[in-house]
């Protein structure tokens, strides 16, 4: 869950509001299996995946596909931190030395301020010096393993499909499991016009290692699960123009509740405290002091947007795919993804595919970049220093090569780069090949 980004392909709905889709597509009994690597610069995440899928025709209306999916993550994530690395510690006090508040009048000194302190997610002691504190790499390693299916039923005369998903993924710190169900319908014969609404759910389990609210609102120092949904809708209208271009757009909506702070990403928080020696005190006795406290990010994100998708055959041989999506969220992040794909068919079994894509986001409301001017959070408020809600640009580049050695079965390799304007840089490489049988 840490730095994970993939997700289930074959969650129909979740696929259409995370990237773009195929605008047609061919049922064929087949199978495939995919290797990849992923790493990235400054010595940060390396990611090993497999992938495994099958698909089968049972007759000409149903068919039924499924994937299995294994990766293993290292490397180390950015955060604040401690010079002496309180993060990291699990069973660090954050509760002895200077008082992160000042109790309240017939209120416990000690365990009044351990809640409050609690609440504002202090992960360590404070220091006055901000010198003690680094934005670093904090390091990590998990495994990761997931499983999806997908059945389709046609109509047999409008051949119209029903498409029904189920997925698990599991780790160390992170669960989901998903459900989906998608209906394309033809508006007449011809099937040049299509209409496709769907919904798709997600339950999400946390691991927190500090703890949070129970059921009863209280707070606990034990470490605990914590969960989060996420359901998404989708209605999109394909047509097709001529023989050679079809188009597709695309109206979404995502809603997610629960817990949506990272437990793993921290911030520095500005707090009044006053000497926990002193039983008695003034104002002049409170002194500002910093602390290391944990992301805190509001407990609902409605996010929205639109996704337009065109496909035009320039020859024989040459196939050039578009794509527009436009994303807006309840915490001010907006983004504009723009890409291009062509397909180039060369002496009948050899085809090269090179993909662009340009990417700009704006920041999040309670985002602040570590390296501001203003990096500090007051000591209540939601606080992330997040690069992925901050604002950022990013350009893509891929190439895939497919040969097809037989017309059963076909090697392909895919490389890929991608770099950021807030520094971070990574490149993969997909290794694979499909079985038609």
């Amino acid at each position: 869950m840490k730095t994970s980004s993939k997700h289930l392909k074959l969650l129909v709905i979740t696929s259409v509001a995370t990237a773009t889709i195929p605008l047609m597509s061919l049922a064929e009994d087949k199978v495939a299996i995919q290797i990849q690597q992923y790493k990235e610069n400054d010595k940060r995440i390396n990611v090993s995946d497999g992938k495994f899928s099958i698909e089968h025709d049972f007759g000409p209306n149903h068919t039924l596909s499924g994937e299995y999916d294994w990766d293993s993550i290292s490397g180390a994530s950015p955060t604040w931190d401690s010079i002496t690395g309180a993060s990291a510690e699990t069973n660090s006090d954050a509760f002895t030395g200077a008082s992160a508040c000042v109790p309240q009048e017939g209120d416990n000194y000690y365990d009044y301020c351990r809640n409050t302190r609690l609440i504002n997610g202090v992960v360590g002691d404070g220091n006055t010096n901000l010198d003690n504190f680094a934005y670093k790499n904090v390091p990590l390693k998990d495994h990761r393993y997931s499983f999806a299916f997908l059945y389709t039923y046609r109509t047999p005369i409008m051949r119209n499909e029903l498409s029904i998903g189920a997925s698990y993924s599991e780790e160390n710190d992170f669960k989901n499991t998903g459900l989906s169900v998608e209906y394309l319908m033809y508006t007449d014969r011809s099937k040049n016009r299509s209409i496709t609404a769907g919904v798709s759910y997600m339950k999400n389990d946390v691991y927190d290692y500090l703890g949070d609210k129970d059921e009863h609102g209280e707070y606990s120092l034990g470490s605990k699960w914590n969960d989060f949904d996420l359901t998404n809708g989708q209605v999109g209208i394909t047509q097709i123009f001529d023989a050679n271009t079809v188009a597709k757009f695309s109206v979404y909506y995502m809603h997610e509740d629960g817990y949506l702070s990272n437990p793993y990403f921290n911030v520095i928080r500005r707090i009044n405290v006053i000497d926990s020696s002193s039983d008695e005190y003034t104002k002049a006795d409170i002194y500002p002091k910093y602390y290391l406290a944990r992301d805190s990010r509001p407990e609902q994100r409605k996010a929205g947007g639109i996704s337009i998708q065109t496909a035009k055959s320039l020859n024989n041989n040459t196939t050039w795919h578009t794509s527009y999506r436009f994303y807006q969220d309840s915490w001010g992040v907006q983004s504009h993804t723009l890409e291009s794909k062509s397909y180039h068919t060369i002496a009948n079994n050899f085809r090269f595919s090179p993909v662009l894509r340009l990417y700009t986001q704006s920041e999040a409301n309670f985002f602040k970049a570590h390296d501001a001017v203003d990096n500090i959070f007051s000591e209540t408020g939601y606080a992330t220093a997040d690069a992925r809600l901050g604002k950022f640009t990013a350009w893509t580049g891929q190439l895939g090569l497919e040969y097809m050695s037989s017309n059963k079965l076909t090697w392909n390799i895919v490389l890929g780069y991608q770099e950021q304007s807030t520094g971070l840089a990574f490149a993969w490489v997909n290794l694979g090949a499909q079985y038609k049988y």
